[in-house]
């Protein structure tokens, strides 16, 4: 049976969205889909994010709930980080068949080893660990070669009018946020099975 897609809009630079990485990774074969994610820049979207900006209290307090309810251990950066190369950058490893080692590589470098992704060495060295190819990427990141494919994610959020992260598409249905695994089974299985009604599967 053929999975069914489930887009993410997702950014390196938030906490919430590596909550939801360790949450579908828990799901991992349990559900028929292939999960699309799909890197957007939130402080080039929304003004209420900036680079280098610090994450204030209220905020770490949201982010810490959700941690805990959903048994996700992290730490959160002092400064909103710039995600910029790092979003690129997956695109480049996109092409290089390494998406997922490269996800894997930058989410647990900013939430779980406490690093700055927006430091190009610091980005260079986590593709030199996953072995993807750093010259070309570096080269990549310099030129700017991937930056229009963030920037169509960034425009397609747009056009759908999402406005928090992560945020899954289940079907026209933005689902925003994350939540612990098992509501997250229940809500995307649901989707799924009417997805599948739909196409007389």
């Amino acid at each position: 049976m053929s999975h069914v897609i489930v887009p993410i809009y997702y950014d390196y630079a938030s906490s919430l969205c590596y909550v939801a990485k360790r949450v579908m990774a828990q799901l991992d074969g349990q559900l028929e889909i292939e999960l699309l994610w799909k890197g957007v820049q939130i402080s080039r979207r929304h003004q209420g994010w900036k680079n280098g900006e610090m994450i204030g209290d209220e905020a770490k307090g949201k982010i810490f709930r959700v941690a805990r309810e959903t048994g996700v251990p992290l730490r959160v950066p002092e400064r909103w980080l710039d995600s910029a190369s790092a979003l690129a950058g997956a695109e480049f490893a996109r092409e290089q068949g390494k998406f997922a080692e490269y996800h894997d590589a930058i989410f647990a470098a900013v939430f779980a080893e406490g690093k700055d992704i927006g430091d190009l060495q610091t980005l260079l060295g986590l593709a030199e660990r996953i072995r993807l190819p750093v010259a070309e990427l570096e080269q990549a990141l310099k030129t700017g070669a991937f930056t229009e494919r963030v920037k169509e994610n960034e425009a397609e959020a747009t056009t759908f009018g999402i406005v928090g992260y992560p945020t899954f598409m289940l079907g026209a249905f933005p689902l925003i946020g994350i939540q612990p695994a098992e509501t997250m089974r229940l809500l995307i299985r649901r989707y799924i099975d009417q997805a599948r009604k739909q196409l007389g599967h």
